[in-house]
């Protein structure tokens, strides 16, 4: 059987764009960002957090947990759409 992974979503579309909407507005980095996840419970490569922004990796629920921590935020946050408000 072939494993296929699977495509990401609209949820996940736009848990990407706001994660990057959010780590610009803030002035965070992606190295930054990274560096911030082990305290946070779970590590997290550079390249993960580039490959999660233009949605080329799934974030998975605890990705996105540590992700909402680091930039602190609401895990929900991420869910939105992001807006400049």
């Amino acid at each position: 059987m072939e494993i296929r992974p699977l495509a990401i979503g609209r949820a996940g579309i736009r848990a990407d764009r706001t994660v990057e909407f959010l780590r610009t507005r803030q002035g965070i980095d992606k190295c930054r960002l990274a560096d911030r996840a082990p305290a946070l419970g779970r590590p997290a490569a550079k390249s993960a957090v580039s490959r999660i922004e233009p949605a080329q990796r799934r974030c998975g629920i605890d990705d996105l947990v540590v992700v909402a921590g680091a930039l602190r935020v609401s895990p929900s946050a991420l869910l939105r759409e992001p807006t400049a408000a």
